[in-house]
């Protein structure tokens, strides 16, 4: 794992000793935008429009996740952490 390398890294949760992943990814589904959270096998949720798939994530976001918007090309649009309090 390199250093500086986001991709590399797993946030986890020290609560009762379980690791949890918290990130969630936009990405290109054919014609659509897919949520999906990492670690999963499928997505969440498929929007029509990436606009839409960015607004439903971003409530996740509230809830501890990151969010990592992909390009169509699969490469990193945008990497966004949880807010503050």
């Amino acid at each position: 794992m390199g250093r500086g390398s986001p991709e590399g890294e797993i946030k986890m949760s020290k609560k009762l000793g379980e690791s949890v992943l918290k990130r969630v990814h936009i990405i290109s589904r054919k014609d659509e935008w897919a949520i999906k959270k990492e670690g999963a096998s499928r997505a969440s949720k498929i929007y029509q429009k990436k606009e839409t798939a960015i607004k439903q994530a971003q409530k996740l976001r509230k809830t501890g996740y990151d969010v990592i918007v992909h390009k169509k090309d699969g490469s990193v649009q945008k990497w966004e952490t949880p807010r503050k309090k």
